[in-house]
């Protein structure tokens, strides 16, 4: 790995770590443990916010440093094209639920090829994303299971849409991730786990005093 790869992974590891802190103290918080008073609710109030962002930002780095390390390049360029949905099934609850979507994508000068996608939908539009349906993704030629369904194509491509017939491509034409990009990604998973373990320790340390006074 790259001087600049090593920089991110140990960044990313810090990241995790400050999560453990911060789930530690925004439990301290939640239990006023720290402070029965304002003090308390501030520290909770505060860690419960910041937990989900150091988290995402974390694991991205890790899961950056991974790719990297793989030999396989981020995504620069995203190309549209159009593809048919063959199956969807809702993998999600709510208002706004993840559907997964297997989808043959047809770029413009290319054979058309298989691939999943996971894409987040009202309840309101599922019927739109129903297969047989016609939509517009953004695909990466160099990476092709690197697919993403256009939420808001524009007023070309969402013409083309309405318009277009595509073929389903056979499942063998089925485009997936490298296993070596999946292995190294849960290679960088399991070290940001064990940083999230030492923050939380550090967080146990760190407010020891207040633990032993409340009880």
């Amino acid at each position: 790995m790259s001087t600049w790869g090593n920089a991110v992974f140990w960044f990313g590891l810090l990241l995790c770590t400050l999560v453990g802190v911060e789930i530690g103290g925004t439990v301290a918080g939640g239990l006023h443990l720290v402070d029965p008073g304002a003090a308390g609710v501030g520290l909770f109030v505060v860690g419960i916010n910041l937990i989900p962002w150091t988290a995402i930002a974390g694991f991205a780095l890790l899961f950056g440093s991974g790719r990297k390390a793989a030999g396989i390049a981020e995504v620069r360029t995203m190309h549209p094209a159009l593809a048919r949905i063959e199956s969807s099934r809702a993998v999600g609850e709510g208002p706004d639920f993840a559907v997964r979507l297997d989808l043959t994508v047809a770029p413009d000068g290319r054979p058309g090829y298989r691939v999943w996608s996971t894409t987040t939908v009202n309840l309101m539009d599922m019927d739109d994303y129903r297969a047989g349906r016609i939509v517009v993704v953004d695909h990466d030629p160099e990476q092709p299971w690197r697919v993403q369904v256009r939420k808001r194509p524009t007023s070309e491509w969402a013409a083309r849409a309405a318009l277009a017939k595509i073929d389903s491509a056979p499942v063998e034409t089925m485009e997936v991730e490298p296993k070596k990009v999946a292995t190294a990604r849960r290679r960088r998973a399991r070290p940001g786990l064990l940083a999230m373990d030492v923050g939380l320790l550090l967080s146990v340390l760190l407010f020891w005093s207040q633990f032993s006074s409340a009880f």
